[in-house]
Protein backbone atom coordinates (compact mmCIF):
# COMPACT_ATOMS: atom_id res chain seq x y z
CA UNK A 1 0.00 0.00 0.00
CA UNK A 2 0.78 3.73 -0.09
CA UNK A 3 2.02 3.32 3.58
CA UNK A 4 4.71 0.46 2.87
CA UNK A 5 5.86 2.46 -0.36
CA UNK A 6 6.96 5.70 1.36
CA UNK A 7 8.32 3.54 4.11
CA UNK A 8 10.41 1.79 1.59
CA UNK A 9 11.24 4.84 -0.25
CA UNK A 10 12.89 6.13 2.52
CA UNK A 11 14.80 3.45 3.17
CA UNK A 12 16.22 3.18 -0.31
CA UNK A 13 17.69 6.63 -0.10
CA UNK A 14 21.66 5.97 -1.18
CA UNK A 15 24.31 6.96 1.08
CA UNK A 16 26.14 8.75 -1.51
CA UNK A 17 22.78 11.63 -1.05
CA UNK A 18 24.23 12.66 1.72
CA UNK A 19 26.98 14.71 0.90
CA UNK A 20 25.19 15.87 -2.64
CA UNK A 21 24.77 19.86 -2.55
CA UNK A 22 21.54 21.46 -3.34
CA UNK A 23 20.51 24.03 -4.87
CA UNK A 24 18.43 26.10 -2.38
CA UNK A 25 19.54 28.38 0.09
CA UNK A 26 21.08 26.34 2.92
CA UNK A 27 19.58 28.03 6.40
CA UNK A 28 21.61 25.20 8.28
CA UNK A 29 25.11 27.39 6.99
CA UNK A 30 24.49 30.04 9.79
CA UNK A 31 24.56 27.00 12.59
CA UNK A 32 28.09 27.69 14.42
CA UNK A 33 30.58 24.59 13.62
CA UNK A 34 31.48 22.76 17.53
CA UNK A 35 28.27 20.67 17.40
CA UNK A 36 28.69 19.51 14.05
CA UNK A 37 32.64 18.54 14.76
CA UNK A 38 31.80 16.49 18.00
CA UNK A 39 29.21 14.43 16.05
CA UNK A 40 31.39 14.07 13.22
CA UNK A 41 33.05 10.98 14.08
CA UNK A 42 29.34 9.24 15.61
CA UNK A 43 27.99 10.12 12.08
CA UNK A 44 30.95 8.97 10.18
CA UNK A 45 30.86 5.20 11.94
CA UNK A 46 26.99 5.07 11.07
CA UNK A 47 27.06 6.66 7.43
CA UNK A 48 26.04 2.96 6.03
CA UNK A 49 22.77 2.67 8.19
CA UNK A 50 19.50 3.87 7.16
CA UNK A 51 18.21 7.32 7.81
CA UNK A 52 15.67 6.47 10.64
CA UNK A 53 18.73 4.26 12.30
CA UNK A 54 20.66 7.64 12.24
CA UNK A 55 18.19 10.06 13.20
CA UNK A 56 17.77 7.77 16.32
CA UNK A 57 21.10 7.59 17.07
CA UNK A 58 21.67 11.02 17.09
CA UNK A 59 18.30 11.80 19.20
CA UNK A 60 19.43 9.52 21.81
CA UNK A 61 23.32 11.58 21.70
CA UNK A 62 21.63 14.69 22.15
CA UNK A 63 19.17 13.30 25.45
CA UNK A 64 22.56 12.15 27.26
CA UNK A 65 24.63 15.17 26.20
CA UNK A 66 21.35 16.71 27.72
CA UNK A 67 21.46 15.06 30.42
CA UNK A 68 24.60 16.55 31.87
CA UNK A 69 22.63 19.45 32.65
CA UNK A 70 20.68 17.62 35.87
CA UNK A 71 24.25 16.98 37.81
CA UNK A 72 25.73 20.61 36.74
CA UNK A 73 22.49 21.81 38.08
CA UNK A 74 22.59 20.11 41.23
CA UNK A 75 26.55 21.26 42.12
CA UNK A 76 25.40 24.84 40.95
CA UNK A 77 22.34 25.08 43.11
CA UNK A 78 23.94 23.31 46.24
CA UNK A 79 26.72 26.41 45.92
CA UNK A 80 23.75 29.33 45.75
CA UNK A 81 21.85 27.43 48.24
CA UNK A 82 24.43 25.73 50.30
CA UNK A 83 21.71 22.82 50.58
CA UNK A 84 21.88 19.72 48.82
CA UNK A 85 17.77 19.19 49.69
CA UNK A 86 17.16 22.36 47.61
CA UNK A 87 19.74 21.50 44.93
CA UNK A 88 17.52 17.91 44.33
CA UNK A 89 14.76 20.51 44.10
CA UNK A 90 15.82 22.15 41.03
CA UNK A 91 17.87 19.22 39.23
CA UNK A 92 14.17 17.41 39.85
CA UNK A 93 12.31 20.72 38.42
CA UNK A 94 14.63 20.63 35.54
CA UNK A 95 14.32 16.84 34.71
CA UNK A 96 10.41 17.17 35.10
CA UNK A 97 9.95 19.71 32.16
CA UNK A 98 8.44 17.80 29.28
CA UNK A 99 9.68 20.54 26.71
CA UNK A 100 12.94 20.55 27.61
CA UNK A 101 12.89 16.61 26.48
CA UNK A 102 11.24 17.79 23.25
CA UNK A 103 13.96 20.06 22.70
CA UNK A 104 17.06 18.02 23.37
CA UNK A 105 15.55 14.62 21.19
CA UNK A 106 15.84 17.29 18.34
CA UNK A 107 19.06 16.38 16.03
CA UNK A 108 20.84 19.89 16.75
CA UNK A 109 23.36 21.93 18.40
CA UNK A 110 21.49 24.00 21.21
CA UNK A 111 22.00 20.93 23.66
CA UNK A 112 25.39 21.61 23.18
CA UNK A 113 24.64 25.04 23.97
CA UNK A 114 23.12 24.23 27.22
CA UNK A 115 25.42 22.53 28.69
CA UNK A 116 28.57 24.65 28.05
CA UNK A 117 26.08 27.89 29.07
CA UNK A 118 25.33 26.04 32.62
CA UNK A 119 29.20 25.27 32.33
CA UNK A 120 29.67 28.96 32.07
CA UNK A 121 27.40 29.96 34.71
CA UNK A 122 28.59 27.35 37.14
CA UNK A 123 32.37 29.23 36.66
CA UNK A 124 30.90 32.72 36.92
CA UNK A 125 29.25 31.60 40.40
CA UNK A 126 33.10 30.49 41.33
CA UNK A 127 34.60 33.68 40.34
CA UNK A 128 32.69 35.57 42.46
CA UNK A 129 33.29 33.47 45.19
CA UNK A 130 36.76 31.40 44.94
CA UNK A 131 38.64 34.33 43.57
CA UNK A 132 39.38 35.50 39.18
CA UNK A 133 41.54 32.89 38.48
CA UNK A 134 38.20 30.84 37.05
CA UNK A 135 37.89 34.24 34.28
CA UNK A 136 40.38 32.45 32.02
CA UNK A 137 38.69 29.61 32.02
CA UNK A 138 35.29 31.13 32.05
CA UNK A 139 36.49 32.65 28.55
CA UNK A 140 37.41 29.30 27.57
CA UNK A 141 34.22 28.08 27.74
CA UNK A 142 32.77 31.53 26.71
CA UNK A 143 34.92 30.71 23.32
CA UNK A 144 32.98 27.47 22.73
CA UNK A 145 29.60 28.97 23.53
CA UNK A 146 30.24 31.41 20.74
CA UNK A 147 31.02 28.41 18.51
CA UNK A 148 28.41 26.54 19.06
CA UNK A 149 25.58 28.85 18.89
CA UNK A 150 25.46 32.41 17.41
CA UNK A 151 23.33 33.70 20.19
CA UNK A 152 25.61 32.60 22.91
CA UNK A 153 27.41 36.27 22.26
CA UNK A 154 24.63 36.91 24.72
CA UNK A 155 26.97 35.60 27.73
CA UNK A 156 29.73 38.57 26.50
CA UNK A 157 28.07 41.27 28.51
CA UNK A 158 27.42 39.10 31.08
CA UNK A 159 31.29 38.00 31.49
CA UNK A 160 31.34 42.09 31.17
CA UNK A 161 29.94 42.74 34.14
CA UNK A 162 30.80 39.81 36.48
CA UNK A 163 34.51 41.20 35.58
CA UNK A 164 33.36 44.89 36.20
CA UNK A 165 31.82 43.82 39.69
CA UNK A 166 34.74 41.90 41.03
CA UNK A 167 37.06 44.91 40.31
CA UNK A 168 34.66 47.33 42.16
CA UNK A 169 34.52 45.08 44.93
CA UNK A 170 38.33 44.07 45.29
CA UNK A 171 40.58 46.16 47.71
CA UNK A 172 43.24 48.10 45.42
CA UNK A 173 46.58 46.08 45.39
CA UNK A 174 44.06 43.27 43.69
CA UNK A 175 42.57 45.27 41.14
CA UNK A 176 45.39 44.72 38.17
CA UNK A 177 45.34 41.08 38.90
CA UNK A 178 41.72 40.75 37.76
CA UNK A 179 41.87 43.64 34.87
CA UNK A 180 44.83 40.55 33.52
CA UNK A 181 42.38 38.27 34.45
CA UNK A 182 39.84 39.90 32.77
CA UNK A 183 42.13 40.53 29.47
CA UNK A 184 42.93 37.12 29.70
CA UNK A 185 39.12 35.72 29.19
CA UNK A 186 38.13 37.62 26.85
CA UNK A 187 40.84 37.66 24.43
CA UNK A 188 40.73 33.12 24.52
CA UNK A 189 37.13 34.14 23.97
CA UNK A 190 38.10 36.23 20.75
CA UNK A 191 40.96 33.50 19.54
CA UNK A 192 39.11 30.55 19.79
CA UNK A 193 35.58 31.77 17.93
CA UNK A 194 36.55 35.02 16.17
CA UNK A 195 37.54 33.66 13.22
CA UNK A 196 33.93 31.80 12.48
CA UNK A 197 32.17 35.18 12.52
CA UNK A 198 34.91 36.88 10.82
CA UNK A 199 33.52 34.10 7.93
CA UNK A 200 30.15 34.73 8.16
CA UNK A 201 30.89 38.80 7.99
CA UNK A 202 32.79 37.67 4.72
CA UNK A 203 29.82 35.76 3.50
CA UNK A 204 26.75 37.22 4.42
CA UNK A 205 27.89 40.97 5.21
CA UNK A 206 26.92 40.62 8.89
CA UNK A 207 28.71 38.99 11.84
CA UNK A 208 26.13 36.58 13.06
CA UNK A 209 23.75 36.09 9.98
CA UNK A 210 21.75 38.73 7.34
CA UNK A 211 18.72 38.33 9.60
CA UNK A 212 20.59 39.44 12.62
CA UNK A 213 20.35 42.66 11.19
CA UNK A 214 17.69 44.83 9.36
CA UNK A 215 17.05 43.84 5.76
CA UNK A 216 17.26 47.32 4.70
CA UNK A 217 19.60 50.21 5.98
CA UNK A 218 17.74 51.71 8.91
CA UNK A 219 19.22 54.44 11.25
CA UNK A 220 18.92 53.82 15.46
CA UNK A 221 15.95 55.91 15.71
CA UNK A 222 13.91 54.10 12.94
CA UNK A 223 15.05 51.03 14.69
CA UNK A 224 13.53 52.08 18.04
CA UNK A 225 10.60 53.78 16.44
CA UNK A 226 9.71 50.76 14.95
CA UNK A 227 10.49 48.78 18.57
CA UNK A 228 7.84 50.84 19.90
CA UNK A 229 4.82 49.38 17.43
CA UNK A 230 5.95 45.60 18.39
CA UNK A 231 3.17 43.95 20.26
CA UNK A 232 5.62 42.86 23.22
CA UNK A 233 2.65 41.49 25.46
CA UNK A 234 1.31 38.76 22.90
CA UNK A 235 5.28 38.12 21.90
CA UNK A 236 5.99 37.41 25.77
CA UNK A 237 2.49 34.92 25.42
CA UNK A 238 3.97 32.94 22.79
CA UNK A 239 7.83 32.66 24.18
CA UNK A 240 6.35 31.50 27.51
CA UNK A 241 4.21 29.26 25.28
CA UNK A 242 6.53 27.66 23.44
CA UNK A 243 9.12 27.09 26.70
CA UNK A 244 6.71 25.63 28.54
CA UNK A 245 5.32 23.50 25.96
CA UNK A 246 5.35 22.80 21.67
CA UNK A 247 5.35 19.51 20.17
CA UNK A 248 7.97 20.20 17.36
CA UNK A 249 7.37 21.39 13.74
CA UNK A 250 3.75 20.22 14.00
CA UNK A 251 2.84 22.92 15.88
CA UNK A 252 0.96 21.27 18.62
CA UNK A 253 -0.60 22.83 21.58
CA UNK A 254 -1.94 21.83 24.67
CA UNK A 255 -4.80 23.55 26.55
CA UNK A 256 -4.09 27.19 27.17
CA UNK A 257 -5.62 27.27 30.93
CA UNK A 258 -2.67 24.69 31.34
CA UNK A 259 -0.08 27.25 30.01
CA UNK A 260 -1.71 30.11 32.37
CA UNK A 261 -0.81 27.77 35.26
CA UNK A 262 2.83 27.76 34.61
CA UNK A 263 2.71 31.63 33.66
CA UNK A 264 1.55 32.32 37.39
CA UNK A 265 4.18 30.39 38.48
CA UNK A 266 6.59 32.45 36.82
CA UNK A 267 4.99 36.06 37.91
CA UNK A 268 5.53 34.83 41.62
CA UNK A 269 8.27 33.71 41.56
CA UNK A 270 9.31 37.36 39.88
CA UNK A 271 7.49 39.19 42.73
CA UNK A 272 9.59 36.37 45.66
CA UNK A 273 12.88 37.74 43.57
CA UNK A 274 11.77 41.19 43.64
CA UNK A 275 11.46 41.03 47.51
CA UNK A 276 14.65 39.32 47.96
CA UNK A 277 15.88 42.31 46.24
CA UNK A 278 14.25 44.70 48.60
CA UNK A 279 15.23 42.68 51.79
CA UNK A 280 18.92 42.68 50.59
CA UNK A 281 19.12 46.67 50.54
CA UNK A 282 17.08 46.35 53.85
CA UNK A 283 19.69 44.28 55.71
CA UNK A 284 22.75 42.60 55.01
CA UNK A 285 23.05 39.57 57.62
CA UNK A 286 23.60 36.49 55.71
CA UNK A 287 20.94 35.22 57.77
CA UNK A 288 18.42 37.17 56.33
CA UNK A 289 19.42 36.22 52.78
CA UNK A 290 17.87 33.30 50.67
CA UNK A 291 20.47 33.50 47.76
CA UNK A 292 23.76 35.50 48.49
CA UNK A 293 23.66 39.23 46.43
CA UNK A 294 26.64 38.08 44.46
CA UNK A 295 24.86 35.09 43.32
CA UNK A 296 21.52 37.03 42.16
CA UNK A 297 23.99 39.64 40.52
CA UNK A 298 25.99 36.40 38.12
CA UNK A 299 22.63 34.67 37.42
CA UNK A 300 20.70 37.41 36.74
CA UNK A 301 23.29 39.02 34.33
CA UNK A 302 23.79 36.03 32.27
CA UNK A 303 19.78 35.46 32.65
CA UNK A 304 18.52 38.91 31.39
CA UNK A 305 21.28 39.02 28.58
CA UNK A 306 19.80 36.21 27.08
CA UNK A 307 16.53 37.86 27.79
CA UNK A 308 17.71 40.63 26.42
CA UNK A 309 18.56 38.69 23.10
CA UNK A 310 15.63 36.71 22.66
CA UNK A 311 13.90 40.64 22.78
CA UNK A 312 16.49 41.47 19.95
CA UNK A 313 15.39 38.81 18.30
CA UNK A 314 12.26 39.36 18.44
CA UNK A 315 12.64 43.10 17.07
CA UNK A 316 14.45 41.63 13.83
CA UNK A 317 11.88 39.21 13.00
CA UNK A 318 9.41 42.13 13.47
CA UNK A 319 11.42 44.58 11.24
CA UNK A 320 12.22 41.84 8.76
CA UNK A 321 9.84 39.33 8.63
CA UNK A 322 7.08 41.17 9.74
CA UNK A 323 6.24 38.26 12.86
CA UNK A 324 7.26 40.02 15.91
CA UNK A 325 7.56 36.63 18.01
CA UNK A 326 10.77 34.59 19.56
CA UNK A 327 11.17 30.80 20.22
CA UNK A 328 10.81 29.97 23.80
CA UNK A 329 12.65 27.00 23.68
CA UNK A 330 15.69 28.57 23.45
CA UNK A 331 15.63 29.82 27.12
CA UNK A 332 16.51 26.07 27.80
CA UNK A 333 20.08 27.22 27.26
CA UNK A 334 19.89 29.25 30.43
CA UNK A 335 17.89 26.63 32.04
CA UNK A 336 20.47 26.28 35.17
CA UNK A 337 19.93 29.97 35.80
CA UNK A 338 16.67 30.27 35.07
CA UNK A 339 15.30 27.45 37.71
CA UNK A 340 17.39 28.37 40.37
CA UNK A 341 16.33 32.03 40.12
CA UNK A 342 12.82 31.06 40.02
CA UNK A 343 13.49 28.65 43.27
CA UNK A 344 15.23 31.83 44.89
CA UNK A 345 12.06 33.69 44.05
CA UNK A 346 9.44 30.81 45.46
CA UNK A 347 11.60 30.52 48.81
CA UNK A 348 10.83 33.69 48.80
CA UNK A 349 7.27 32.89 50.29
CA UNK A 350 6.51 31.04 53.37
CA UNK A 351 4.98 28.53 51.59
CA UNK A 352 8.27 27.98 48.62
CA UNK A 353 8.84 24.50 49.11
CA UNK A 354 5.32 23.57 48.75
CA UNK A 355 5.24 25.92 45.84
CA UNK A 356 7.94 24.17 43.97
CA UNK A 357 7.23 20.87 44.51
CA UNK A 358 3.69 21.28 43.31
CA UNK A 359 5.75 23.13 40.19
CA UNK A 360 7.10 19.49 39.41
CA UNK A 361 3.61 17.93 40.08
CA UNK A 362 2.35 20.45 37.45
CA UNK A 363 4.91 19.58 34.71
CA UNK A 364 4.50 15.66 35.66
CA UNK A 365 0.64 15.95 34.46
CA UNK A 366 1.24 18.18 31.50
CA UNK A 367 3.41 15.40 30.77
CA UNK A 368 1.29 13.19 30.96
CA UNK A 369 -1.32 14.76 29.19
CA UNK A 370 0.63 16.03 26.35
CA UNK A 371 2.12 12.93 25.64
CA UNK A 372 -0.33 10.38 25.75
CA UNK A 373 -3.44 12.94 24.46
CA UNK A 374 -1.85 15.05 22.34
CA UNK A 375 1.29 13.24 20.47
CA UNK A 376 0.61 9.88 20.54
CA UNK A 377 -2.83 10.64 19.20
CA UNK A 378 -1.51 12.85 16.88
CA UNK A 379 1.24 11.04 15.56
CA UNK A 380 -0.34 7.26 15.07
CA UNK A 381 -3.49 9.38 13.06
CA UNK A 382 -6.14 9.39 15.47
CA UNK A 383 -6.66 13.13 15.95
CA UNK A 384 -5.37 16.12 13.19
CA UNK A 385 -5.40 19.86 12.51
CA UNK A 386 -8.62 21.34 11.40
CA UNK A 387 -8.75 23.37 8.21
CA UNK A 388 -8.69 26.56 10.89
CA UNK A 389 -5.24 25.35 12.25
CA UNK A 390 -6.91 24.05 15.49
CA UNK A 391 -6.56 20.78 16.93
CA UNK A 392 -9.14 17.87 17.28
CA UNK A 393 -9.83 16.80 20.41
CA UNK A 394 -8.61 12.93 21.45
CA UNK A 395 -10.85 10.56 23.44
CA UNK A 396 -10.09 7.50 25.17
CA UNK A 397 -12.80 5.45 23.34
CA UNK A 398 -10.81 6.45 20.04
CA UNK A 399 -8.31 3.70 20.71
CA UNK A 400 -11.28 1.31 19.94
CA UNK A 401 -11.00 2.50 16.14
CA UNK A 402 -7.76 0.54 15.75
CA UNK A 403 -6.73 -1.40 18.88
CA UNK A 404 -3.55 -1.44 20.73
CA UNK A 405 -1.68 -3.86 18.56
CA UNK A 406 -2.33 -1.15 15.43
CA UNK A 407 -1.54 1.90 17.67
CA UNK A 408 1.93 -0.01 18.38
CA UNK A 409 2.28 -0.72 14.52
CA UNK A 410 1.80 2.99 13.68
CA UNK A 411 4.59 4.21 16.51
CA UNK A 412 6.97 1.90 14.86
CA UNK A 413 6.86 3.45 11.23
CA UNK A 414 10.18 5.32 10.49
CA UNK A 415 11.53 3.92 13.45
CA UNK A 416 14.78 1.89 14.10
CA UNK A 417 14.25 -2.10 13.05
CA UNK A 418 14.39 -2.86 17.27
CA UNK A 419 12.18 -0.81 18.09
CA UNK A 420 9.78 -3.77 18.32
CA UNK A 421 6.35 -3.61 20.65
CA UNK A 422 7.87 -4.80 23.84
CA UNK A 423 10.84 -2.73 23.52
CA UNK A 424 8.47 0.44 23.17
CA UNK A 425 6.01 -1.13 26.12
CA UNK A 426 9.32 -1.31 28.53
CA UNK A 427 10.34 2.21 27.60
CA UNK A 428 6.94 3.53 28.08
CA UNK A 429 6.63 2.10 32.19
CA UNK A 430 10.23 3.03 32.50
CA UNK A 431 9.35 6.24 31.43
CA UNK A 432 5.97 6.65 33.48
CA UNK A 433 8.33 5.23 36.63
CA UNK A 434 10.88 7.45 36.30
CA UNK A 435 8.49 10.60 35.61
CA UNK A 436 6.12 9.38 39.06
CA UNK A 437 9.99 9.02 40.93
CA UNK A 438 10.26 13.41 40.09
CA UNK A 439 7.12 13.66 41.61
CA UNK A 440 8.14 11.73 45.00
CA UNK A 441 11.64 13.12 45.27
CA UNK A 442 9.96 16.85 44.47
CA UNK A 443 7.60 15.79 47.68
CA UNK A 444 10.74 14.71 49.90
CA UNK A 445 12.32 17.99 49.41
CA UNK A 446 9.72 19.57 51.06
CA UNK A 447 11.56 18.71 54.43
CA UNK A 448 14.23 20.97 53.36
CA UNK A 449 15.79 23.32 55.76
CA UNK A 450 16.67 26.26 53.53
CA UNK A 451 18.18 27.72 57.10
Amino acid sequence: DERLRRQNDLLRIPVVAQSESGTAFLYEGKQAPLYYWFMWPIHAMAAGTTLPNRVFLFRLMNILLASLAVPIAFITARRVFLNSQLAVAVSALIASMPELYVDAARVGNQVLAMILYSLFTLLCLKIVHKGTTYLPLAGVVLGLLMLTKAYCIAAVPSLMLIAIRCVIKAQAGQKARIWWSAIAAFSSAIFISAWWYLRNYRLSGAIMWFDAAPSQSMTLRQILRHAATVKWLPALDSLVASHVWFGNWSFLSVRSWMYRVFEFGAVLAAVGLFIIVIRAFRSRAAEDQIINPDDLFVLGSIYGAFIAALAYQTLMNSINFGVGASAGWYLYTVIVPEVILITAGLLAFRWGKEILAAGVMCFFALEMYATHFVLIPYYTGLIAHVPKGGLRSFHVSQLKQIGLTELLARLEINRPLFMTNPVWLTLWCLFLLNSAALVYIALMVRKADVG
